[in-house]
């Protein structure tokens, strides 16, 4: 492959090495799936049970980001400074307890992480992606604790279990760097920078040009735990599972459950990658139904309590191969639409009490598809997606409790649904919260049935984001898309019913305290 391309290119071969093949039909027929259905209704309508049963309960590292470092160095790190722009900390500050994932994606498989710490000047320049030429990271692992630390965040490292720019290493030698990675982490932890939250077993390499076969992934992987175990044993690793069929000659089920078989019991945790929406990936629903199968085949290999965490997921985009409409396709990654898309995806998330955190991708560009920020040398404003999620956020109680949505679909998205919703309580169950993403074009009414507020009045909060046109976005104009906020009160009818309106193509939240 030639040494320099443009970002351009280098975006669609990050795609073709991702999650760009068509999905798998997928149906486990488990619970999990009538868990994240939306069912076709002539009104929209979220239900909850009479004694507020609670499906799971969410924290702060349910939010998270994917770092991809190359690029944060690039476009969101000040290089004369030696620092993170200070805009970047600030809008990322709400999003106190939520997890970075470093140092990103592919990028994970070529770093060693002796070359991004030390002295700045004694970092060495090496090739380490396909688009750049040879750089050093000067965004190395000391600046990224440093920064996880000022937003209030937790660190996630994907191990290095492959070897470098120029190809594979030997997999002993690639466990003892792991074992010294771990080991100067914990260092850095007792001089109080935070601590690990896990290791990462790898990037994607069951697919794209490594094309690992799973007996291969899980015995290198196996080595690293082995190595990083001896000295730090309370470490906690994740491992990388398939989520479509990459390999011929398996299939999903075959992969996962070779390497959940081979890991357990040492690693008990797994990683997926999600690229929703767009012809190729089908809807956020058939996408989160690999993780279904992932929850059903952990329980065929033994691991009842199998956690996933889904440590890429965005909406996906359809032109790669065309150089010209992919770059014209950038917006669809982080405008209106997206931030629906993507809001939905965490609404869809809440039901799985499995799935413990779900990373952003991504964290780093913003210069190039999927931004969460829109920047240039003078400014740094937060993108549509980021409103999106940052009002969930915002919004968060501790408690997602059990409900069913039935929901019209005039919109005709492919998910079969204009709504989505999910309903939140904090521990004493007074405070209440309604995560919600209307589709359509137009103003819709949700029925919110929650007999435990029957007959109560409560105090409202309500915000969201909303416009006309799917397609806005803030590139250009940061004030296209921002929260609004109203106040009011609300009655909850004899039968536990009060009836909200969600705005056109938004993603809202709605506070609801009783009096």
């Amino acid at each position: 492959m030639m040494q320099k391309i443009n970002r351009l290119a280098v975006c669609i071969l990050l795609l073709l090495t991702t999650a760009c093949k068509p999905v798998e039909a997928v149906s486990s027929g488990s619970q999990c799936e009538s868990r994240i259905a939306v069912d076709s209704g002539s009104q929209n309508i979220i239900s909850t049970l009479p004694n507020n049963a609670v499906m799971r309960t969410l924290n702060p590292s349910f939010f998270g980001f994917n770092l991809e470092w190359v690029d944060f160095q690039q476009d969101l790190w000040d290089s004369k400074k030696l620092q993170v722009r200070p805009a970047v900390v600030e809008w990322l500050k709400p999003f106190n307890g939520a997890v970075y994932r470093y140092p990103g994606g592919t990028g994970s498989n070529y770093l060693n992480w002796r070359d991004a710490v030390g002295e700045q000047a004694s970092r060495p320049v090496r090739p380490r992606v396909d688009w750049l030429g040879p750089i050093a990271p000067r965004f190395g692992f000391d600046e990224y604790l440093e920064f996880v630390e000022m937003v209030g965040g937790r660190p996630w490292v994907v191990l290095n279990i492959y070897g470098g720019y120029d190809g594979e290493g030997d997999g002993v030698v690639l466990a003892k760097d792991a074992a010294d990675w771990a080991s100067y982490a914990a260092k850095r932890a007792k001089a109080g920078k935070p601590s690990v939250l896990r290791w990462e077993l790898g990037n994607e390499l069951d697919r794209g040009k490594t094309l690992w076969p799973p007996a291969k992934y899980s015995k290198v992987a196996g080595q690293a735990v082995q190595a990083v175990r001896e000295s730090q044993p309370e470490a906690k690793f994740v491992g990388m599972l398939q989520d479509w069929p990459a390999q011929k000659q398996f299939t999903v089920s075959e992969y996962n459950r070779t390497v959940m078989s081979e890991l357990k019991p040492a690693v008990g945790e797994f990683a997926h990658h999600l690229y929703y929406e767009e012809e190729r990936w089908g809807s956020v629903s058939e996408r989160m139904r690999f993780v279904c199968r992932s929850v059903d085949d952990a329980r065929a290999t033994g691991l009842k309590q199998a956690t996933f965490w889904i440590t890429e997921h965005t909406r996906g985009l359809s032109s790669q191969g065309d150089f010209k409409k992919w770059k014209l396709d950038w917006p669809k990654s982080s405008n209106l639409e997206a931030a629906m898309v993507i809001a939905e995806s965490y609404i869809a998330a809440t039901q799985f009490p499995e799935v413990q955190g779900m990373f952003l991708h991504s964290l780093g560009t913003a210069h190039g598809p999927w931004p969460l920020f829109n920047a240039s040398q003078q400014d740094v404003h937060p993108s549509a997606v980021y409103w999106g999620i940052r009002i969930l956020r915002d919004n968060m109680l501790q408690n997602v409790l059990v409900s069913q949505v039935k929901s019209r679909n005039a919109e005709g998205s492919i998910g079969d649904h204009d709504v989505r919703a999910a309903v939140l309580t904090d521990v004493n169950q007074h405070n209440y919260a309604v995560w919600a993403v209307n589709r359509y074009g137009a103003s819709s009414k949700l029925s919110l049935k929650i007999p435990s507020l029957s007959g109560k009045q409560v105090k409202t909060s309500f915000t969201y984001i909303s416009d006309p046109n799917k397609e806005s976005n803030n590139y250009l104009v940061a004030t296209n898309i921002v929260p609004q906020t109203r106040e009011s009160a609300m009655t909850f009818g004899a039968d536990g019913v009060a009836v909200i309106e969600l705005p056109p193509y938004s993603v809202s939240a709605l506070r609801m305290t009783p009096h």
